[in-house]
């Protein structure tokens, strides 16, 4: 036997450690059932309406939340904001059909905005409707917010040239109604 220094990892070729078969590795290889593509699935990905629309949703909403960080209103509050301030009074369900939103979720939102200050309610002529109006603290938000609002169109539209944005536009409200 030969000697080793104290603390040596050298061992004797009856006590190496066996290296493992390439057969036993077969766990660590993927399959190739998994990486096989199902046929058909990138025309789906690639012209499905909601999954391409989805898509752009979420990347613009990233841009335009980005840019609303710093202000005193989410992205939908200012939605609610401009929709109640283009045509008032204006009721929920105007402002729901407007947003392409349903009632119970504007109303939300509209009463977190009346606790605010930003918006005034009032009973229209049938007493179950409520009206809104902007306060002159909910103009002081929007008047703060529109810049916002143009740097995040930028940003987004950026891409786009004029023309292109246009068509996509009117195909966009197409679908909307």
């Amino acid at each position: 036997m030969t000697h080793r220094p104290a603390g040596s990892l050298q061992r004797s070729s009856k006590n190496k450690p066996r290296r493992p078969s390439p057969a036993s590795h077969e766990h660590l290889r993927p399959r190739r059932s998994r990486r096989r593509r199902v046929r058909g699935l990138e025309h789906i990905t690639g012209t499905c309406p909601g999954y391409n629309l989805g898509k752009a949703y979420k990347r613009v909403t990233r841009e335009f939340e980005k840019e609303f960080r710093s202000s005193d209103l989410t992205l939908a509050q200012f939605a609610l904001l401009v929709n109640i301030g283009r045509d008032e009074p204006a009721s929920g369900s105007d402002v729901a059909l407007r947003l392409g939103s349903d009632l119970s979720t504007v109303s939300r939102t509209i009463e977190l905005l009346v606790t605010r200050g930003f918006v005034a309610q009032e009973r229209g002529e049938d007493r179950r409707v409520r009206l809104y109006r902007l306060t002159a603290e909910g103009r002081a938000a929007l008047a703060e917010a529109i810049p916002k609002w143009r740097r995040a169109r930028y940003q987004v539209l950026s891409r786009l040239d004029h023309r292109s944005w246009r068509r996509t536009l009117r195909q966009l409200r197409a679908l909307a109604s």
